[in-house]
């Protein structure tokens, strides 16, 4: 985070009194609202206000979702964190949680108007053919209201709640200030690096904060997913988009999880569960820009068209090629119910944060992970990973907080497939795909790109080491200022020695890029036999790059030889 500025410490502690002011209320109201005193309070209520209905006592749970509502955005956002781990959770808390992703109070119409004609220079009415002025929906960031383009189509409005950019900046500074006192004070603080947490988690929420994001985004992600049937990604209007307001594409339809209703429609939940493991994995473990928060509030199913649509993509992840690699690793792993494997591949893509012992890591993973892969386990793959993550913090490693994401979008991705398939494994199921979308992914033309990708990219990178005509003469001419030095250097032995020794590291450099050739050509044909390629174009380049390379290698290697006995005679 950046440098808080002393207007900044100034909004920080007002905004401490503030939550201050709500922890004590809400504290006070779990305090005296329970046993006899609650009994009492409630009572005294009725007699006082004599309500319609009788004063039903609130939950604990309820009052903790209500807190986290008036505490406002940032804390509804580590609500909404803390529910995706539903298996962390009681019931009835995580019925409340689950709540924080949709119940969330709307902000008056006035500030929709001035926040739209501040973005955009024209009123609602004026943009728009028909706009609602009742919030569709409202969420702990910004809330969506309906409206029609001119030109016909339905679309959303996302408008940001005024004054939140000032209000999350606030919080993420005061949970800066606590942390920091918390990682002096307490060793498990300093362990979890709990001031970089907050930072990374500071950092996203104001990301997602700029809407241009997001629209860029979708229209990423878009492109991806084009060749992937049974989804899709909801049209950005970028002329009707800014910072603070976004307009999509209109999506009706019911969340992923809503059994009743996409049975009630007649949809095929095996294919609702085909189309969503095949678009995530795509995007985690082919693409590798992924929606980093697929929660059953952003992926809803259309009961009319049967599509399965992501929304709210302001938070993604980025991996690349080898992190990919690895998750793809973990996946195999666990399909194979391989504790030993789980732990080197958890190990391997961890960072210690103190001293590791690996002895006692793997005696205590075989004992603590093991029961969850035990052939005879219904455990899932969340309950695995989680259990590990745990065990990884527990022994001084962690995980990059991008794979990090990654893990949570797959153990999301399984309590999505668990809900409309309960018997399916989603570990299965995601190796096979991306089995299957490997294959389609390596075609002649893509091939062909990625070599042209590679050669521009050499091309620039010498470019830039060139100097230019004008830097060297501008140097030379520097140089002579100082003071001319004529050196002479009799290099004629030198010379002769060298000319020598040239062939020698032509041939060299020749077979060093042989034993390359030889080495890429037999990866190649290992990822060929691994995905189960059939004959095709790329394997018949893989066994002619490998037979070439054996030829010239031997080619190459008699004439070094014969170099070698030649100057050996001389």
């Amino acid at each position: 985070m950046a440098t808080r500025s002393g207007f900044d410490q100034v909004r920080e502690n007002l905004r401490l009194q503030q939550v201050y002011n709500v922890f004590v209320r809400y504290g006070m109201e779990m305090l005296f609202n329970r046993g006899i005193l609650g009994s009492i309070r409630r009572s005294m209520q009725q007699w006082i206000y004599h309500p319609d209905r009788p004063i039903e006592r609130l939950s604990t749970a309820v009052l903790m979702r209500l807190m986290l509502q008036d505490l406002g955005p940032t804390y509804v956002k580590m609500g909404q964190i803390v529910s995706s781990r539903a298996e962390v959770l009681p019931p009835d808390w995580e019925v409340e949680f689950t709540k924080l992703q949709s119940d969330v109070p709307p902000f008056p119409y006035e500030d929709v108007q001035e926040i739209i004609q501040g973005e955009l220079k024209e009123s609602p009415e004026e943009l728009f053919a028909a706009f609602d002025k009742e919030p569709f929906a409202a969420a702990s960031t910004a809330q969506v209201h309906r409206a029609t383009l001119y030109e016909g189509q339905k679309v959303v409005v996302k408008v940001q709640r005024p004054g939140i950019r000032n209000q999350v900046k606030s919080d993420i500074g005061i949970m800066l200030n606590g942390s920091a006192v918390l990682e002096r004070r307490a060793e498990w603080a300093r362990d979890v690096d709990l001031v970089g947490v907050l930072q990374e988690f500071g950092q996203n929420i104001i990301a997602e904060l700029d809407y241009t994001g997001e629209a860029y985004n979708a229209r990423r992600i878009s492109r991806n997913m084009a060749e992937i049937p049974g989804v899709h990604i909801p049209e950005i209007y970028p002329h009707y988009t800014t910072s603070r307001v976004l307009t999509m594409e209109f999506i009706k339809g019911v969340k992923v999880t809503n059994n009743e209703a996409i049975d009630a429609a007649g949809l095929d939940r095996q294919a609702l569960a085909e189309a969503t493991i095949r678009s995530l994995t795509k995007q985690l473990l082919i693409d590798g820009f992924f929606h980093a928060d697929p929660h059953p509030g952003n992926v809803l199913v259309g009961l009319d068209t049967g599509l399965v649509y992501y929304l709210d993509l302001g938070m993604v992840g980025q991996l690349d090629f080898n992190q990919r690699i690895n998750l793809i690793q973990l996946l195999m792993v666990v399909k194979d119910r391989d504790t030993q494997g789980l732990a080197q591949v958890m190990m391997s893509l961890s960072q210690p944060f103190r001293e590791v012992d690996e002895r006692g890591y793997y005696r205590n993973f075989d004992r603590k992970v093991g029961r969850y892969l035990d052939p005879d386990s219904e455990a899932g793959f969340s309950k695995a990973v989680n259990a590990a993550l745990d065990l990884l913090t527990e022994h001084g490693m962690r995980l990059d907080s991008e794979l990090t994401l990654a893990l949570k979008a797959l153990i999301q991705l399984e309590a999505i497939t668990r809900s409309l398939l309960p018997d399916a494994s989603v570990v299965e199921m995601a190796e096979r795909n991306v089995r299957e979308l490997a294959i389609e992914e390596i075609t002649p033309e893509r091939v062909t790109d990625a070599i042209k990708k590679e050669a521009t990219k050499t091309g620039r990178e010498l470019l830039q080491r060139v100097p230019s005509l004008q830097e060297a003469t501008l140097r030379w001419l520097n140089m002579y200022e100082r003071g001319r030095f004529v050196v002479e250097v009799d290099t004629s032995d030198l010379t002769r020695e060298i000319r020598k020794t040239r062939p020698l590291a032509r041939q060299a450099i020749v077979a060093i890029m042989i034993v390359g050739m030889i080495i890429g050509s037999a990866i190649a044909a290992g990822i060929v036999t691994y995905f189960g390629i059939e004959e095709s174009f790329l394997t018949r380049l893989t066994l002619i790059g490998y037979a070439f390379s054996m030829v010239v290698a031997i080619v190459a290697l008699t004439i070094l030889i014969w170099r070698l006995l030649r100057n050996s005679d001389d």
